[in-house]
C-alpha cells in the first residue's frame, strides 16, 4: 500500500496545482474578458471537446486499462502502446475535417473562426499526448513535475499577454497551451520507455483496439451530453452571457471534484492490474480505502461550497457573476454523486469488464439532462442547466447502485458513513455561526475555510476514524 499512498500524494500535488492554476487565473480572466468573452471561449471549447471525444474514440481510458494489464511484459506493453498511438493519429485526421466544416458553414462558429481554430490544437495533441501511458505504468512523479512546470508557464503567459477583451485570441492560445505543452513533453519522453527498433511493425494489429475502445467511446459520448451539452445548449438558447454564468458556477465546484477524482486516476490502473492477477483480497482492500477517502473528502467539500457559495463566487469571479451563485449551490451536491459513481463505475465495474452497466447508467442521466435542459433553460437560463445537471447525476448514481450492486465489494449501507456525515453536520454548524457576523467576502473565506477544516479534522479525530489514522501513519512514514 506504500506505493499507492505515494502515488496518491504525488497525484494529489498534481491535482492541487491544477486547482491553484484556475484559482489564480480564472478570476483575472473573468474580470478582463467579462462574461461574453469567457462564454465565447467555453462555447467553442465545448464543441471542440465533442470533436476530441469523437476522434479519441474512448482510447485514453481504454489504454490505461490495457497497458496496465500488460505493464510487466515490456515487449507486449510497447507493442500495445505503439498500436494505440497509430490508431489515435489516424482518427485525428477526421477531427480536422469536422473542424473545417463547422468553421465554414455554422454562422455562430464562423464569426469566431480564428478562435475556433486555435482551440482545435487540442485535437492533435490529445491524439499523441499518451498521458494514458504514464498513468498505466504509474509514473506519477513525471506527470506531476511536468504538469506543474507547464501550468506555471501558462499562468505567467496569461498575466503578461491578456490585458483586455481584445486579447481573447491570446487567451485561447493560453487555454490550450497547457494541453499542448504537456502532451509534447509526454510524446518526447516516451522514447525512454518504448524502444521502436525492438518492435516488429508487421506484427502490429492496430484495429483490434477499435471495438473495445468504441465501448468506452459510447460511455464518454453519453457522459458528455450532460457535461458539454449544457454549455452548447445554453449558448444556442440563452447566449454567451448565460454560458459565462454557468461556467463560473460549475468551474468552482469542479475544482473540488477534480481533487477527489484524482484518486480514481491513481487506482484505475492498480485495480485493473489486481483483477488481471486475480488478487481479489488486495482489490477489496483498495476499494474500501478509496470509498472512505472519497466520502471523507466529498461530504465536507459539498457542505462548504453550499455554505460559502456567495463569497466564493464574488471573490473568484467578481461582482458581475451574481447569477452564478445558484449554479454553484446546485452543483455542490454533484461532487458527492460523481465521486461515488467514479468508484463504482471506473474503479470497479470498468476493470471488471462490466462497462455496459456504466453505459446504461450514464444513458439514463443523459436522457434526464437533455429533457430537463429543454424544459428549464428557457425558464431559468444557467440555473435551469444546473438543476438539470443535478438531476442527471443523481439518476446515474441510483442506476449504478441498483444495477451493479452484486459486483461491489461493499454493501449499500457502507455508502452512509455516519462519522463523515456527523462530522460534516458539526462542521457546517460551526462555519455558519463563525461567518454569520462577517460581511466582507474575503474575510468570510478567510474565517470559514480554516474553521471548517479544523472542525472537521477534530471531529473525526475524536471519533477515532480510520481516515485520520491513515493520514497520521503517512506523516509518520515521512518522518522516518
Amino acid at each position: 500500500m506504500t506505493a499507492i499512498r505515494k502515488n496518491i500524494i504525488l497525484n494529489g500535488i498534481n491535482t492541487v496545482s491544477g486547482i491553484v492554476f484556475p484559482i489564480i487565473t480564472f478570476p483575472y480572466a473573468a474580470r478582463v474578458l467579462m462574461p461574453d468573452g469567457i462564454g465565447a471561449v467555453n462555447f467553442l471549447n465545448s464543441i471542440i471537446s465533442y470533436i476530441v471525444l469523437l476522434t479519441s474514440l474512448g482510447i485514453p481510458m481504454y489504454a490505461v486499462k490495457e497497458v496496465a494489464k500488460c505493464r510487466d511484459n515490456v515487449a507486449l506493453r510497447n507493442r500495445v502502446t505503439v498500436e494505440i498511438i497509430i490508431l489515435s493519429s489516424l482518427l485525428c485526421v477526421a477531427g480536422y475535417v469536422a473542424v473545417w466544416l463547422l468553421a465554414a458553414f455554422v454562422p455562430e462558429i464562423h464569426q469566431q473562426a480564428a478562435l475556433f481554430y486555435v482551440l482545435s490544437l487540442s485535437i492533435v495533441f490529445n491524439a499523441i499526448g499518451v498521458n494514458w501511458f504514464y498513468q498505466a505504468v504509474e509514473d506519477f512523479k513525471f506527470i506531476t513535475v511536468r504538469a506543474i512546470v507547464v501550468r506555471a508557464l501558462a499562468a505567467l503567459s496569461l498575466f503578461l499577454f491578456v490585458h483586455d477583451e481584445s486579447d481573447l485570441l491570446i487567451y485561447g492560445f493560453i487555454t490550450v497551451g497547457s494541453t499542448v505543452g504537456n502532451n509534447i513533453i509526454n510524446f518526447v519522453h516516451l522514447r525512454k520507455h518504448v524502444s521502436l527498433p525492438s518492435i516488429d511493425f508487421k506484427e502490429l494489429r492496430i484495429w483490434r483496439h477499435l471495438t473495445p475502445a468504441f465501448q468506452v467511446f459510447i460511455l464518454n459520448l453519453i457522459i458528455s451530453l450532460y457535461i458539454q451539452l449544457n454549455s452548447v445548449m445554453l449558448g444556442f438558447m440563452s447566449g454567451d452571457e448565460a454560458v459565462g454564468y454557468f461556467t463560473a458556477g460549475t468551474k468552482i465546484s469542479h475544482i473540488g471534484l477534480t481533487m477527489i477524482g484524482s484518486i480514481g486516476t491513481v487506482l484505475l490502473p492498480r485495480c485493473a492490474n489486481l483483477l488481471k492477477s486475480g488478487d481479489m483480497e488486495a482489490f477489496t482492500s483498495v476499494i474500501h480505502k478509496s470509498l472512505r477517502l472519497t466520502l471523507g473528502l466529498s461530504l465536507p467539500l459539498t457542505a462548504g461550497l453550499m455554505l460559502l457559495a456567495a463569497p466564493v463566487t464574488y471573490v473568484f469571479c467578481g461582482d458581475e457573476y451574481t447569477a452564478a451563485i445558484p449554479v454553484l449551490l446546485l452543483n455542490a451536491p454533484v461532487v458527492v454523486f460523481i465521486s461515488l459513481t467514479n468508484i463504482m463505475g471506473i474503479q470497479i465495474l470498468y476493470p471488471m469488464d462490466k462497462i455496459r452497466i456504466v453505459i446504461w447508467s450514464v444513458t439514463g442521466g443523459a436522457v434526464a439532462n437533455l429533457l430537463f435542459n429543454f424544459a428549464l433553460i428557457p425558464l431559468w437560463g444557467a440555473t435551469g442547466a444546473a438543476v438539470s445537471t443535478l438531476i442527471a447525476e443523481f439518476a446515474v448514481l441510483v442506476i449504478q447502485i441498483v444495477a451493479g450492486r452484486r459486483y461491489y465489494p461493499f454493501g449499500i449501507r457502507d455508502l452512509f458513513q455516519w462519522r463523515y456525515i456527523l462530522s460534516t453536520v458539526i462542521m457546517s454548524a460551526v462555519v455558519f455561526i463563525a461567518t454569520l457576523p462577517v460581511d466582507d467576502n474575503w474575510l468570510k473565506l478567510a474565517v470559514g475555510v480554516p474553521v471548517g477544516i479544523v472542525t472537521y479534522y477534530i471531529s473525526l479525530y475524536l471519533m477515532h476514524d480510520s481516515l485520520i489514522v491513515d493520514m497520521l501513519s503517512i506523516n509518520k512514514l515521512k518522518k522516518t
